[in-house]
């Protein structure tokens, strides 16, 4: 039976917040007071570490990582039902050593009750079990703690967003203390190697604090929490201030333990680990959640995230007794949605507000495949759209707002689907050399994913149109579907290039036009992989006689389909307004296609696959690719140079 007696307040007003307190009213009762027989045998024989969240003298949260001897299982055992018991390797530097010291040497009796929670994570499964409770004991034993905790809280946990691995124990570490500042002062800040390695995690711990008032305390008494926060990596960003980190909340089992907890104690901490190298990097902080338009506010489409303000930290190289079995990778989980961008992090981006309510119509269906179509809507507003960046659609109002499912296995991607969905512009109405109005109309260009919720409702309206009412997709109007803009994004566009930068020289305007015609154009590489095409149709169609001169542009093009690629390319070239100097190589399975490209454009044909030897062999100032993460981590192995990246995941 659960020794809770409800939610406390911070756990209310979060699950209030986000419109499910109803929902989980009682749910608390899943939460045990006790470990049940299957966690006891989990903790016992599963797990080479834990990690446990813990209190400094000042009153906030570490994340501690504790650990068998040599990395093996075995060194966690459960007496009693309400006991766990553990053999812990604790390296120098780790917080739990220096919060032990402090609670065992109070003189405030109320401090030296230490508590404590924990999550078990067992990687190869997504398995994980939580608890807390306080601690009994602990003794040192030679190197090791002895630590035995009394535990009143216990939940297995959700598996959602743990990115499997196959970790094997590698005991020969030698933990090394690269960075300490327990104290940061106001204007101190993580290290720009910190920061990157933040970046490369797609794990980290969550510990958090409940310190209950007087008034509570009968009821709601204080303890710890403990969790795991898990996406693709980089999910977890790093405010321009370089100490403030943003955590964004998925979809998960709506118990909201840990917001919760920082709801009504305003702390937090996080550790990220690296299972190649052994890194650990421990940060402690204020905590505060953010909810709806304030959280939008900093991260554009999310709708919950916590901000954490760094006022701690430790970075122990070569700590974890354990590593990925070499070889081997990790495997992400699906639910995982894509990573999304702090505002501040995407200075050429334009995102409107909820209450600009600015909409978009869909006016005109081309398809060009099976499962490849453009999109074109139709906006009343003046847009400012770069060639390359992407449109960002809201299509609650076209599908309706998703429902809640805890788990999803036949289409994980449902969990976290808000209904919104950024696709790059291939077209828009103000690059044209005569644009006029006050309207701007944009074409999207994309592919049916499969099991696809928003491009699949498209793709069914474009085919049932062709079946029986033609004449609409020339003109979709009618059919008055109309999609919130939430903004314009992206930084894969030309740069502006002035052919005489830097140059301090007093000219004529005839000398100035005779000196950028006789200045060789920059020599830029497209590599695109299937649609990934898309942005470079936008580059070409925006191309006026003003700057045409200034680029001669190879483009190299894999796809399954040239016959498809190359007349959107065709149309794009033809968008121009001045001829184009352009190369276009394409490699396909298909030998037979025909060349719809205009007679100025050279054409080469290639079978198979783009090779990074085949690369190589071009001189570029610059090299754009846009494609799959696969595909473009391939054709760019060697590149020598600037490479700039789409990224291709939204």
């Amino acid at each position: 039976m659960s020794s809770l007696n409800g939610w406390h307040k911070g756990e209310r007003d979060i699950q209030q917040k986000l419109g499910f307190h109803g929902a989980v009213s009682q749910s608390w009762t899943q939460i045990e007071g006790e470990l049940p027989e299957q966690h006891r045998n989990f903790y016992s024989t599963r797990l080479p570490f834990i990690p446990v969240t813990t209190l400094d003298s000042r009153g906030r949260p570490w994340s501690s990582i504790l650990a068998g001897p040599n990395g093996e299982i075995g060194w966690a055992s459960s007496e009693t039902y309400d006991q766990l018991s553990m053999r812990a390797k604790v390296w120098d530097g780790d917080p739990l050593k220096a919060n032990a010291d402090y609670h065992a040497d109070s003189t405030d009796a109320s401090q030296r009750k230490m508590l404590i929670a924990g999550i078990g994570v067992e990687f190869s499964t997504r398995r994980r079990n939580k608890f807390a409770g306080s601690v009994k004991a602990i003794e040192k034993q030679g190197g090791l703690l002895d630590i035995c905790t009394s535990v009143n809280e216990a939940i297995g946990n959700c598996p959602k967003y743990i990115t499997i691995r196959d970790l094997v124990p590698f005991p020969h570490t030698k933990p090394r203390v690269t960075y300490q500042e327990l104290n940061i002062p106001l204007t101190g800040r993580l290290s720009p190697d910190l920061i990157s390695f933040i970046h490369s995690s797609d794990t980290v711990f969550l510990g958090s604090s409940y310190s209950a008032s007087e008034k509570d305390a009968p009821r709601f008494p204080s303890h710890l929490g403990m969790n795991h926060r898990g996406g693709r990596p980089g999910f977890v960003r790093v405010r321009n201030d370089g100490r403030t980190l943003i955590l964004p909340d998925y979809s998960g089992n709506r118990l909201m333990t840990s917001l919760g907890n920082i709801e009504a104690t305003a702390l937090a901490s996080l550790t990220f680990p690296s299972f190649t190298n052994g890194s650990l990097l421990y940060v402690t902080g204020t905590a505060h959640n953010f909810i709806g338009a304030p959280a939008q506010a900093i991260m554009p489409s999310q709708n919950a995230l916590t901000a954490i303000e760094i006022t701690g930290y430790i970075f122990i190289e070569d700590a974890l007794p354990v590593r990925q079995r070499e070889g081997t990778g990790p495997q992400r989980s699906q639910y995982a949605p894509p990573v999304k961008l702090l505002k501040e992090e995407q200075a050429s981006s334009t995102y409107f507000s909820t209450e600009d309510t600015i909409h978009a119509t869909l006016s005109r269906i081309a398809l060009h495949s099976s499962d490849l179509a453009t999109f074109t809507f139709e906006c009343p507003h003046k847009l400012t759209i770069i060639p390359g960046q992407a449109a960002i659609f809201d299509f609650t109002s076209f599908l309706g707002a998703s429902t809640y499912r805890h788990m999803a296995p036949e289409n994980p991607n449902s969990v976290n689907d808000d209904r919104i969905r950024t696709w790059t512009i291939s077209w828009c109405s103000s690059w044209a050399s005569a644009a006029d109005g006050i309207g701007t109309t944009l074409s999207l260009t994309m592919r049916l994913k499969p099991g696809g919720t928003v491009t699949g409702a498209l793709f069914n309206i474009a085919n049932k149109l062709l079946a029986v009412r033609p004449e609409l997709l020339e003109d979709s109007r009618p059919l008055g579907l109309d999609v919130r803009l939430v903004g314009i994004v992206g930084d894969f566009v030309l740069e502006a290039t002035d052919p005489r930068e830097g140059a301090n020289i007093a000219v004529t305007r005839e000398e100035e036009q005779m000196s950028v015609r006789e200045i060789a154009p920059r020599k830029l590489l497209w590599i695109a992989g299937g649609v990934g095409i898309t942005p470079f149709l936008a580059m070409l169609s925006s191309i006026s006689s003003s700057s045409a001169a200034e680029y001669e542009i190879t483009l190299i093009l894999s796809t399954r389909e040239p016959d498809v690629m190359l007349a959107l390319l065709s149309n794009a070239i033809e968008a121009a307004s001045h001829e184009v100097r352009l190369v276009v190589h394409v490699f396909s399975s298909t030998e037979q296609f025909e060349n719809s490209l205009p007679s100025s454009v050279s054409l080469h044909r290639h079978s198979g696959r783009v090779t990074s030897s085949f690369i190589s062999d071009f001189e570029a100032e610059c090299v754009y690719v846009c494609g799959p993460e696969i595909f473009e981590r391939e054709v760019t192995q060697g590149v020598v140079g600037k490479v700039r990246r789409e990224g291709f995941t939204y």
